[in-house]
């Protein structure tokens, strides 16, 4: 599940401690990648912070490819299911 944007001055990012546990994870192992950003809010300094944009490249371009399953896959228990998809023949 991809998370909305948290604003302040016209920044918009995210926290990694706000994000589900699957993406906190994949996102550990690639400190470096996106850049984490610290954001100093009312005296404050918040970190571990991702800008959002950064955050959706990344959520498209890593994690929804981690986690959806192969096609194949999906055509085999769409039939094991009994489903007659669009694409299959008749």
């Amino acid at each position: 599940m991809k998370v909305g944007p948290q604003s302040y001055r016209g920044i918009e990012f995210v926290c990694l401690d706000d994000l589900p546990s699957s993406q906190q994870m994949l996102l550990s192992s690639s400190p470096d990648f996106p850049e984490r950003i610290k954001i100093l809010i009312d005296n404050k300094t918040v970190e571990n912070c991702i800008q959002y944009k950064d955050y959706e490249q990344w959520f498209y371009a890593v994690y929804k490819r981690s986690v959806a399953p192969p096609e194949s896959l999906n055509r085999q228990t769409a039939k094991s299911m009994g489903v007659k998809l669009a694409f299959d023949k008749a």
